[in-house]
């Protein structure tokens, strides 16, 4: 018989696209691990749709599986994974998006995973987000696959505490922690240094998916309302048609073709970050926004909505209530007004702080424990 070959790490997200924040997260991960020639497989459940992944071709097994659509993808996934474990021992499996943290659990529970560690990492808050039919699917892909799971990583103590409240018997198992996400330094630093072509200048800027969580209609309608009509509005980011269009039209009935810009994907968002007159996180919901890190790592004005544990706690970040384009508008104004040369600081010491190698560190310390 043949030797198995190892997997150290087994990664399953739902699509390729690397502007959502849970993506970002396992890519920063991956790229890690990598660093540490581990042997990492990354599944996606459908086609190729997007760019940025292909950087990790040469240095790890990549499948794109034949699928249109991510719940389909369940079930095309659950059939690779069995295929690979005939011929590889997964050392661990890790996944960032509830539905698939159920399949992987539901892997483990049938004895296809049994010996593989189990990581889920909770990125968003499903408990707030979802209500109805989706929330019972949810709930039931908690129940099926938390139970197996070695470790149940969380972005803030909220999160936790939410999680814990609705499924009080995780209690027992102990197995859920609080890691924040993590940035990866060296990178920042690197892509912080290029030179991209982006000629817009004296602009605000926000980034993330053309999703109603993200809020940039809120974010739009309190742009509408600065003062500063010689300001421009650049939205990096991508996401369905329909959402897009949304945006397109709400920027038309206010008339603001020519200072709102849909910019679309950008590879590298540090430069223009690091070029805007602020940057602003405009979410109704979050687990916790990565482009939040990625903001204050390059600009010392930077204004979020408090969709999320602990961005309250920031020090530095101006804050303001969800759902409140007057309260989004004023807070925008005050970090245009107001200076304070002491934030790039507050901002470096706790980048530093949520490191990549502190991420991992402390995640298998958990794991071993």
């Amino acid at each position: 018989m043949q030797k198995k070959q190892t997997i150290d790490w087994l990664f399953v997200l739902p699509d390729d696209l690397i502007g959502g924040g849970a993506q970002q997260v396992l890519f920063t991960i991956i790229n890690a691990f990598i660093a540490e020639g581990k042997n990492c497989t990354i599944v996606f459940l459908i086609k190729k749709h997007h760019y940025g992944w292909e950087v990790l071709e040469n240095e790890c097994n990549i499948v794109y599986l034949n699928n249109t659509s991510v719940y389909k993808g369940f079930f095309s996934a659950a059939k690779h994974i069995r295929t690979l474990k005939k011929t590889h021992h997964i050392k661990h499996a890790i996944s960032s998006q509830a539905l698939i943290n159920g399949l992987l659990g539901f892997l483990k529970y049938v004895k296809i995973l049994k010996n593989t560690k189990l990581v889920l990492r909770e990125s968003t808050s499903i408990f707030l987000r979802f209500k109805g039919f989706k929330l019972l699917l949810y709930k039931t892909a908690y129940v099926i696959g938390y139970k197996q799971a070695d470790l149940i990583v969380c972005q803030t103590s909220l999160m936790k505490e939410q999680l814990l409240k609705a499924l009080p018997w995780l209690n027992k198992k102990n197995k859920a922690v609080i890691i924040p996400n993590p940035v990866n330094l060296d990178e920042i630093d690197t892509k912080s240094k290029e030179v991209i072509d982006f000629e817009i200048e004296n602009f605000l800027v926000a980034a993330g998916r053309f999703i109603p969580e993200k809020g940039f209609d809120l974010l739009i309608a309190a742009f509408n309302q600065l003062e500063n009509k010689n300001l421009k509005l650049v939205i990096l980011g991508v996401g369905t048609d329909d959402e897009h269009q949304k945006l397109i039209d709400q920027i038309a009935s206010l008339n603001l073709q020519k200072r709102v810009i849909l910019y679309g994907y950008v590879k590298n968002v540090y430069p223009i970050f690091k070029k805007a007159k602020l940057c602003v996180v405009s979410s109704r919901i979050e687990g916790f926004p990565n482009v939040l890190l990625q903001m204050m790592s390059q600009n010392s004005n930077v204004v979020s909505t408090i969709c999320a544990g602990e961005i309250s706690n920031i020090k530095g970040v101006i804050t303001c209530e969800t759902h409140d384009e007057i309260a989004l508008k004023d807070a925008i104004h005050k970090g245009l007004e107001n200076t304070n040369d002491n934030r790039t600081l507050y901002f470096n010491d706790y980048i530093k702080s949520r490191s990549i190698d502190n991420f991992v560190t402390t995640m298998l310390n958990q794991i071993n424990d």
